[in-house]
């Protein structure tokens, strides 16, 4: 992710337009990736056309094709992926078993969660009897320990650097964890709710049926596309349900199983019965298909775009507007910090508690200062790996961090003098969103030392 975003700052500059383009790219990438493999599947430009509509449609993909996160590289080499395994069994090609082992490999440097790709083709591979020949020649292999040797950097750095980022999964996956009986019977509908919101909920139960469909007529058919289309979403979306139960699932680490899934969907619409003695049953798919297009079409613009409710002298609840809540404030609060930056011959250091200010501030503020990250009470990050704590002392710093209260008491022990120099209220159409403080510490001495909570 930040290869991309550095690659596409450095030709048109650090802008937000610049910084999200990769995301753009790759969405538009990965329809074309979804329409292509749904027309080879079903031989039909309706279907490969309603792939794309359902990716467009889905608030999960949606708003991965605008927001620069690991996701957007890492389910277009899912869909890659995908379609060069596709292609590889439908004219037995080698080279696009190689083609997917590449696919493969850049998708884990961008998540590790590509690794559930291994699981689902050996799964694919043993459910056709037609396939399962290739697990005896040397082209899968070859192709995994191809991505594996992409991959292999990392795995370098990890060594070095007493696997941090494998600590980081294994604890956002839940390790080290107290078991809580409470939190895992809500685990599990929790992150089903989650689901339907990031899917929709028709589009959602038209591509579990779907899948289901694909599975079935994949084995009666001997159909290995349809099979892969199966084993690319179902084993994924299992598999996080089942974990929900364990610990906490985001509702994102399931998006890679609905690509497929959407191809699923709207190749199983071309063999929906017709008018006549399947009347009711064609009804019915038709209406849950109207609703899986109209339901996020009507709100996909509202919770993008919350401001359109506004038309209609309506609001979305603060507590679900995610779009004020993480995007809105950040030039307010830099242009802010920039100000109070001038107001000193000597500019000071930049510092805040938490990792989300300090990278906005970092964008945000003029010049792009470095910024440092306190563990005031936190889980390790990158900014504790770039370290330069020790060239600040005795200098003057400026610490934000949310809200309006009294300054953390660490703040006060790490520096001569402490005070709060202005308090940045942030405000939508008139609506308070947030409050930022700013304080101006003099004489840096260094925060005291604090074992992290996590990684």
């Amino acid at each position: 992710m930040a290869f991309l975003i550095g690659i596409s700052t450095r030709l048109g500059g650090h802008t937000e337009f610049w910084v999200r383009l990769p995301a753009v790219l790759l969405g538009t990438a990965l329809a074309g990736i979804a329409y292509v493999l749904t027309r080879r599947i079903f031989q039909s430009e309706r279907a490969a056309f309603l792939s794309v509509v359902f990716l467009s449609l889905m608030p999960l993909y949606a708003a991965g094709s605008f927001l620069m996160t690991i996701d957007p590289p890492f389910v277009f080499f899912w869909g890659l992926a995908s379609l060069c395994l596709c292609h590889a069994v439908r004219r037995r090609s080698q080279a696009a078993w190689y083609g997917a082992g590449i696919a493969f490999g850049f998708g884990l440097l961008s998540k590790y969660t590509m690794l559930m790709l291994l699981p689902c083709v050996l799964l694919w591979l043993l459910a056709s009897p037609r396939l399962r020949p290739w697990l005896r020649r040397r082209e899968p292999y070859e192709a995994a320990c191809l991505g594996l040797l992409i991959f292999s950097p990392v795995v370098v750095w990890n060594a070095r650097h007493s696997w941090l980022s494998g600590r980081h999964v294994l604890v956002q996956a839940g390790s080290g964890s107290q078991w809580d009986i409470g939190s895992s019977l809500l685990g599990g509908p929790e992150f089903l709710g989650t689901q339907l919101g990031v899917v929709s909920p028709f589009l959602f139960v038209l591509m579990l049926l779907a899948v289901a469909w694909a599975w079935q007529e994949g084995l009666r058919q001997s159909r290995d596309d349809l099979l892969l289309l199966a084993c690319f979403s179902a084993p994924v979306f299992l598999f996080f349900q089942a974990w929900s139960f364990a610990t906490k699932v985001q509702a994102n680490w399931a998006a890679h199983a609905y690509l497929t899934a959407a191809v699923a969907a709207a190749g199983w619409s071309e063999t929906w019965p017709r008018w006549g003695e399947h009347r009711q049953t064609t009804r019915r798919l038709n209406g849950l298909l109207r609703a899986s297009i109209i339901l996020p079409a009507l709100l996909l613009p509202v919770a993008l775009f919350p401001d359109v409710l506004g038309l209609f002298g309506a609001r979305v609840p603060a507590a679900v507007d995610l779009v004020s809540k993480r995007l809105r404030g950040w030039p307010e609060l830099g242009r802010a910090v920039r100000d109070q930056m001038r107001s000193v011959p000597q500019p000071p250091f930049l510092v805040s508690d938490r990792y989300q200010i300090a990278s906005e501030l970092a964008f945000y503020v003029e010049g792009h200062p470095q910024v440092f990250n306190a563990n005031l009470g936190r889980r390790m990050n990158q900014y504790d790996l770039w370290g330069g704590w020790d060239e600040l002392r005795g200098r003057d710093g400026l610490f934000v961090t949310y809200g309006s209260g009294e300054p953390p008491g660490e703040l006060r022990s790490a520096f001569q003098q402490v005070e709060r120099v202005r308090v940045v209220p942030i405000l939508h159409r008139g609506k308070p969103l947030r409050d930022f403080s700013i304080y101006w510490g003099r004489d840096f001495r260094g925060f005291p030392p604090r074992a992290f909570t996590g990684y």
